[in-house]
């Protein structure tokens, strides 16, 4: 594009985000990771007072870039609105950092949420911010499961998931980004995982056990199943 014979340059959209107004909300989120970071040992006592002192007064988006410029944060914390989806925080690498995927792994909640979902002649349902140990037990007999891993939090790279459905089925399903590996035995049932390929390094969720007369189904997303045939 020109002007007057003269190249006109395209505005920065970063420099741009970074000039705009922050909402109490995009400060308080930010006094919240600052919480965290402080009691996972990140930040000392004097750090964190002086970091959440800096995040209250902060006006742009650009006073609040450097208060979380050397601690790990989830993807989309300074998703700027309006600015043609730039993000100012990437998250870290590292023990609490994201993957080369763009997935959150937190080994440090390992010890936390549930190993066992069973269903006996009903179900279990696991869905929103829930806690994914590194390895996980689900059991359907006459019954049926669901596991929703898209807004789950991951303390593992690798996660594996033992499967028992007998004359049950297990419904799963997981983000972009994760990859699949089925190590499951069928007799009189299946299994069905999702084909695509993922990026190198990216989490994984090992599914392990036995389908007798039950099914287990792994797909993406708002029904893009891309299966494999059942085993």
């Amino acid at each position: 594009m020109t002007q007057n014979g003269e190249p006109v340059r395209e505005p920065d959209p970063v420099q741009a985000a970074l000039r705009m107004r922050a909402s109490d909300a995009d400060r308080e989120r930010v006094a919240d990771l600052l919480r965290d970071a402080y009691a996972e040992g990140r930040l000392s006592p004097i750090e964190h007072e002086e970091r959440l002192s800096a995040a209250y007064q902060a006006a742009t988006y650009g006073d609040l870039v450097p208060v979380l410029h050397d601690l790990p944060v989830p993807p989309g914390t300074l998703a700027v609105p309006e600015s043609r989806g730039v993000d100012l925080v990437r998250t870290s690498s590292g023990a609490s950092g994201a993957t080369t995927s763009g997935l959150v792994v937190r080994p440090e909640r390992a010890g936390e949420g549930e190993a066992t979902a069973v269903a006996v002649f009903g179900g279990f349902e696991r869905s929103g911010a829930w806690i994914v140990r590194p390895e996980l037990t689900a059991v359907a007999i006459f019954g049926g499961g669901e596991m929703d891993f898209t807004e789950a939090v991951l303390t593992s790279h690798e996660t594996v998931l033992t499967i028992t459905a007998i004359f049950g089925g297990v419904d799963i399903t997981v983000p972009d980004g994760m990859a699949v590996r089925n190590e499951g035995f069928a007799m009189f049932g299946g299994h069905s995982v999702p084909r695509e390929a993922t990026p190198a390094g990216a989490p994984v969720l090992v599914i392990r056990g036995a389908a007798i007369f039950g099914g287990v189904d792994v797909h993406r997303p708002k029904g893009r199943k891309n299966k494999s045939s059942a085993d």
